[in-house]
């Protein structure tokens, strides 16, 4: 299990999912991580720049981190992680605010 405010990231799902994700833990919360390993790197920084950029949130911390870990042969290889913390924006109501009236004012 996860722990609360952790969003573990994938490289098969759109960054936007994760976007999504972080603005519904925040709606409860005051900060997130969000976890990228090996290909899942890309998408974990473009979530949060996407977060970031809205308003949603600010940067808290930024880290890199070298897993080592043993592949399917037994054979110990290293993966690359990133870890970005992000705290809730003052500002993240207001987007949070403008992005449902504009979704709501968009459908048919």
């Amino acid at each position: 299990m996860a722990a609360e405010g952790v969003i573990r990231v994938s490289s098969k799902a759109q960054h936007g999912a994760y976007v999504t994700a972080a603005k519904t833990q925040l709606q409860s919360r005051t900060e997130v991580q969000l976890h990228g390993l090996g290909e899942a790197i890309t998408n974990t920084i473009r979530a949060a720049d996407m977060l970031i950029s809205l308003g949603y949130t600010t940067l808290r911390k930024f880290e890199t981190q070298t897993l080592t870990e043993p592949d399917e042969a037994g054979e110990t290889r290293e993966r690359a992680k990133v870890v970005i913390t992000l705290a809730k924006a003052a500002t993240f109501d207001t987007a949070l605010e403008e992005f449902e009236k504009s979704r709501s004012q968009a459908k048919p």
